[in-house]
């Protein structure tokens, strides 16, 4: 598995302070047309364990925007998921991560990446991903 590179990041206030979210990509530099790797991470920074609770079977998404603001590539984009409510627990010092891969790559081009982990209340978490030629 390749070692993961922080994205430029901006994180979202989350409704607890023990939750934190962390965007990283498989890459440091990734090239257009390669596959990139992006990873979405929960990590429970407290000292009791978190419930997170989910409206459907989805517990994460990832969307890729241009640098005029268009939706670029969607990873839920398409899916359906079971219309189930889910909980998910974590531990103290634990994480959840998530893996997806934009198989095709992008243009060369400068892209903002918004992750999302589709509890009821949903955390977002956003960072700049640059494509090298």
């Amino acid at each position: 598995m390749p070692a993961f590179v922080p994205l430029a990041w901006l994180m979202a206030a989350p409704s607890t302070q023990d939750l934190r979210l962390a965007l990283s990509l498989g890459e440091a530099l990734p090239t257009a047309g390669t596959p990139i790797v992006l990873e979405l991470a929960a990590t429970n920074d407290g000292e009791a364990p978190l419930v997170l609770d989910f409206p459907d079977g989805q517990r994460y998404d990832f969307e890729v925007f241009s640098e005029d603001g268009a939706s670029v590539w969607r990873w839920a984009e398409g899916m359906f998921f079971t219309m189930m409510l889910g909980r998910e627990r974590l531990d103290p010092g634990t994480s959840l991560r998530w893996i997806e891969r934009i198989e095709d790559g992008l243009p060369a081009g400068v892209y903002r990446v918004v992750a999302t982990l589709t509890t009821v209340e949903p955390h977002t978490i956003e960072g700049t991903l640059t494509v090298l030629q």
